[in-house]
C-alpha cells in the first residue's frame, strides 16, 4: 500500500506575533524539517529561508518573549505564506 504525504500549511500565528526575521540561509544546522507553506522536505544544511517570530509574554527579561521559527522551501513559498 503506497502512502502519500499530505500537507496542510502551517496556520500563521495570532496577532501578537510580530516577524522579528526573515533570511536566506545556506547552512542553519543538520537536520529536516517541513517547509510550513508546501509541506516539502527541507534540508537545513542547504538553501532555505528561515523566519523567526516573536510574541510578548506577560513577564520580563528573557523570558519575556517567546520566540517561533518557521522553515520555507523558497522565497515563492516565504511571500505564500506571509499574504
Amino acid at each position: 500500500m503506497s502512502h502519500t504525504k499530505r500537507h496542510v500549511s502551517r496556520p500563521r500565528p495570532g496577532p501578537d506575533w510580530v516577524v522579528h526575521d526573515v533570511r536566506a540561509y545556506a547552512y542553519w544546522r543538520a537536520g529536516v524539517d517541513d517547509c510550513a507553506n508546501c509541506g516539502v522536505d527541507v534540508a537545513l544544511d542547504d538553501d532555505h529561508y528561515g523566519m523567526e517570530l516573536l510574541r510578548h509574554r506577560p513577564t520580563t527579561g528573557k523570558l519575556g518573549l517567546e520566540r517561533e521559527r518557521f522553515v520555507f522551501c523558497s522565497e515563492e513559498c516565504v511571500d505564500a505564506w506571509s499574504h
